[in-house]
């Protein structure tokens, strides 16, 4: 008779049975989700250790000048790219490159902690402009750097350098914050304006990238090329700039420590030069500039990295005596033959107001009040306009406005009202206010660029000119409504300024027959003059240290008898207004000999000259 099964044996074995049943339906049940449900996520794992992807940089619009010269160009650069899948791996690859292609620790360190902020296979720019020699070393070193090919890429380059630094800025990888507001801006290698034109016109600039997707091998080598969307170009924009007198103005200004000036083309209000030195070369920013560069630029007392035209806020001196004599006219409260006597002083109170000239200028009209610059006459004269009928007329002309609205870094002047002192200074206007403000100074400030403008309204007969840095071709602008018997006394006057014996810029005047220039000229104090100082003849300041010394003015127009072009130059302690006087003088008559040479070189009247030349014009 057979023995009897255990039944305890049975039952282990039926929940063995059944346990593996469960754990097969189990495998077999995850195997199917994750075949069918989880399928493509696994796959698009694996395509990402197979695939990388790598943005196609658009190429940076380029810059120009009114005749087509570049400005701002690119040009084709080698740089080190590395595949940052394998982040534990980054940090010996980096020691093994910098055997080859040395790198600084500041570097080393940037690139590890942008490499964190990377996913799957992306790339990150090692070293941008190889040479030639660290191209062949990286290549002939290939199997010793996994994840690090050579591609071509491109460099911004300024050609002109120092002479359009401020203006034309430079370009530089975006900070932190910018890639934060924009997530475009964290694509490796991407450059974006910093300051300048770079960053005022950047978002057309800059272009659309693209992407390229390549098979990588498991040394993280290129295989082959998978799919590819080229990028946009960025848009390419000429100026208004004339790159020939914005190198001219350059080396005219040069010659001093610190000094600005802005041409304007009074027909169509394009600016043709604005120039601030000392001056930078933007060159040195593209791929990161150098600690020692950095600090020996930070730490030039002359401040080379200020764009002195669009911010440099200076008093603006003599030359607002052209507008109080406007608004004094347009209120009716003087007239062209109004004059007043001037002993060289007046007194508001019991405070004495000095005029410039010590002696006096004896009993003038206010034609002779602008061009010999009379301080008196126009403290009179805004005393009777009041201060609310001034800053109208000043801000109507451009200062307080700024004149590029949006450009980087650009400031506005400063208009004072009785609101404006009571709310900064928490006190009333007085008549000395009122008075200070009529010769520039006091709380007074405007901008190189805000100075031209005026210059530029006022040339034009009260056209309201908007300056452009693009080419804009003749526009008509607004009249402002002022009348024009009125304006024409004044560049009457401004006329007078630069071409009579008694003009305060005679000595500097432009004689050559058709091209002379009107102006005025301004000197502004940077420090009160002490009564002790006045009593021991030491009005000048040309015995004190650089800084301590007056700016010198000059706004001018030219020429004089049908205004093209408008300037204001700003020399920074230059000691008094003639060495503005001069450079001016130099500037206008360069930009009248340039466009006589874009006249004779034109092709229109190349063609006049040469039918001319066989007969084929008739007599008239």
């Amino acid at each position: 008779m057979a023995e009897k099964e255990n039944p305890h044996f049975l039952g282990r074995a039926l929940f063995l049975g059944i346990l593996q049943i469960v754990l097969v339906v189990v495998l077999l049940g995850r195997m199917y989700y994750l075949q069918i449900f989880e399928g493509p996520y696994y796959h698009l794992l694996a395509e990402g250790n197979r695939v990388a992807t790598r943005p196609l940089l658009p190429s940076r619009g380029q810059l120009y000048d009114r005749n087509k010269i570049l400005l701002a160009r690119n040009e084709p650069s080698f740089r080190a790219v590395l595949l940052t899948d394998k982040k534990d791996e980054i940090e010996g690859i980096l020691n093994t490159f910098s055997t080859l292609i040395p790198l600084s620790p500041e570097e080393k360190e940037d690139i590890l902690g942008k490499a964190k902020k990377k996913r799957g296979l992306d790339t990150l720019i090692l070293k941008d402009n190889l040479s030639w020699e660290e191209v062949s070393v990286l290549e002939l070193h290939a199997p010793d750097l996994p994840g690090i090919s050579v591609e071509v890429g491109s460099l911004r380059e300024y050609p002109g350098k120092l002479e359009g630094a401020h203006l034309l800025g430079y370009v530089s990888a975006p900070s932190e914050v910018e890639q934060e507001n924009d997530s475009m801006l964290t694509l490796s290698g991407l450059k974006v304006g910093k300051v300048g034109i770079e960053k005022f016109y950047d978002s057309r600039l800059r272009g659309v990238p693209g992407h390229s997707a390549f098979e990588v091998n498991a040394m993280r080598k290129i295989v082959r090329q998978l799919d590819q969307r080229a990028s946009i170009p960025g848009e390419d924009i000429h100026l208004s700039i004339d790159a020939r007198l914005q190198s001219y103005v350059h080396e005219v200004l040069s010659a001093y420590h610190s000094a600005s000036a802005v041409v304007i083309d009074i027909k169509t209000g394009e600016i043709l030069a604005l120039v601030s030195v000392p001056s930078f070369d933007p060159n040195l920013f593209p791929q990161g500039i150098s600690h020692k560069d950095w600090d020996e630029l930070r730490d030039n007392p002359y401040v080379p990295l200020t764009n002195k035209a669009l911010s440099g806020l200076y008093p603006p001196g003599s030359p607002v005596k052209l507008l109080v004599a406007l608004a004094a006219l347009s209120a009716g409260v003087i007239d062209k033959d109004t004059t007043v006597h001037c002993p060289g002083y007046m007194y508001v109170g019991n405070h004495k107001f000095h005029c410039y000239r010590k002696e006096g200028h004896g009993t003038v009209n206010v034609s002779r009040a602008i061009y010999e610059s009379c301080d008196v006459f126009f403290y009179e004269a805004a005393k009777k306009a009041g201060i609310d009928r001034l800053a109208a007329v000043y801000q109507d002309f451009g200062i307080g406005a700024g004149g590029l609205e949006g450009f980087p870094h650009a400031k506005k002047g400063l208009v004072p009202t009785k609101a404006w002192k009571l709310e900064k200074k928490k006190t009333k206007w007085n008549v000395s206010d009122t008075v200070m403000t009529s010769i520039g100074q006091g709380y007074m400030l405007a901008t190189p660029l805000e100075l031209a403008l005026v210059t530029a309204r006022l040339a034009a007969k009260g056209r309201r000119i908007n300056p452009s840095l693009e080419q804009a071709g003749t526009e008509t602008f607004p009249d402002m409504g002022y009348k024009q018997s009125h304006l024409d006394l004044i560049l009457t006057a401004m006329g007078e300024t630069a071409n009579t014996p008694t003009g305060t810029a005679f000595r500097g005047r432009i004689e050559e027959a058709g091209l002379e220039m009107g102006g005025k000229t301004g000197t502004c104090q940077v420090r009160r003059i002490s009564l002790q100082d006045r009593k021991a003849g030491l009005t000048k300041t040309h015995h004190l240290a650089w800084k301590y010394r007056e700016h010198g003015i000059f706004v001018g127009f030219a020429p004089v008898g049908s205004p093209r072009y408008a300037i204001a130059v700003v020399i920074e302690h230059a000691g008094g207004a003639f060495p503005a006087v001069l450079a001016a003088r130099d500037i206008l008559l360069k930009a009248q000999h340039l466009e006589k040479q874009r006249y004779f070189t034109s092709p229109l009247v190349g063609e006049v000259a040469r039918r001319a030349g066989e007969g084929g014009l008739g007599q008239h």
